[in-house]
C-alpha cells in the first residue's frame, strides 16, 4: 500500500477550522524515490434559513493539486469517495480530475478517500477526512455548530503527499506528464471555492518551521543558561555554609 506523509498548514482565511503508493517491484521499477504534494479537503455554504433542515449545507470533498494548472488526473487513474450511508450511493467514483464530488446535507461526518494510480494495478493510497460544515466557536465567537450569517464557507483542508517509492516505467511517464500544462483540465483556479482554498506554499512552510525552530532553539538555551547559573549559585551557597 502507498506511503504518505502529512503536514498540517495553517488554516485558510476564510475557513473555520496523503497517502500514497508505495508499491512492490514490477517488471519495470525505478529505485527513484518521487514525491507528489496534494491537498485533500472540503469546502461547506450554509444554504440560509429557508433551507431544507436536512439539506442546510451544500458541500464539496475534494482531491487537489498545490499548484493551480497541475492536473493530477495524469497520474491518478481515479478516486473512490465513501460518504455516510444515508446518501445514495454512497460510494462516488470519479475518472478525471476535478476530483470532487458535491452534495447537500446537515450533519458532518468521516469520509473515505481511496486513490489510484496508472501504472500500479490496483495498489491505492487511503486517507480519511472530517467533513466540517460548522464553523469552530474559536473563530467565529459563536457556539460551535451555530450556523453563519455570513457567506463565507467554511473550509477544512490537509495538505500531504505521495510518496512513491518503487514506480513502474507507466507511472514515470504520467507523472512527467503532470508537469506540463494540460489540455483536458485547466487547473483549480476556474473553481468557484478557489478564492477559499489555503496557501499551502512549501518554501513559506518551511520558513515557519524553521523560525519556530530557532525560537525553541533560543529558548532551550536560555533554560539551560539559566540552569547552569542556578547550580553554581547553590554550589557557592553550599560552600559559604560548611
Amino acid at each position: 500500500a502507498p506511503s504518505r506523509r502529512a503536514a498540517m498548514a495553517p488554516a485558510p482565511a476564510a475557513s473555520s477550522a496523503s497517502s500514497a503508493p508505495s508499491p512492490g517491484a514490477s517488471a519495470a521499477a525505478s529505485s527513484t524515490q518521487l514525491v507528489r504534494p496534494i491537498i485533500y479537503g472540503s469546502c461547506a455554504y450554509w444554504r440560509g434559513k429557508d433551507a431544507e433542515e436536512s439539506k442546510s449545507h451544500e458541500w464539496t470533498v475534494y482531491l487537489r493539486a498545490i499548484d493551480a494548472e497541475e492536473d493530477p488526473g495524469l497520474y491518478i487513474k481515479r478516486v473512490v469517495f465513501q460518504l455516510h450511508p444515508s446518501f445514495n450511493p454512497a460510494t462516488r467514483v470519479v475518472e478525471a480530475a476535478p476530483f470532487e464530488v458535491t452534495e447537500q446535507g446537515w450533519g458532518e461526518f468521516e469520509v473515505h478517500i481511496k486513490v489510484f494510480f496508472h501504472g500500479l494495478d490496483d495498489r491505492a493510497a487511503e486517507f480519511s477526512h472530517l467533513l466540517k460544515l460548522y464553523p469552530d466557536a474559536e473563530t467565529t465567537g459563536s457556539k460551535a455548530g451555530d450556523n453563519p450569517v455570513e457567506t463565507k464557507p467554511v473550509v477544512s483542508e490537509r495538505y500531504d503527499e505521495f510518496v512513491f517509492g518503487e514506480t513502474s516505467e507507466e507511472l514515470c511517464k504520467h507523472l512527467a506528464l503532470a508537469s506540463k500544462p494540460s489540455k483536458k483540465y485547466g487547473g483549480w483556479k476556474t473553481s468557484r471555492h478557489a478564492k477559499w482554498f489555503g496557501d499551502f506554499q512549501l518554501k513559506q512552510q518551511e520558513t515557519q518551521l524553521k523560525e519556530v525552530y530557532e525560537r525553541i532553539t533560543s529558548e532551550l538555551r536560555a533554560a539551560s543558561k539559566r540552569r547552569i547559573e542556578c547550580e553554581e549559585e547553590i554550589k557557592r551557597l553550599r560552600s559559604e555554609a560548611a
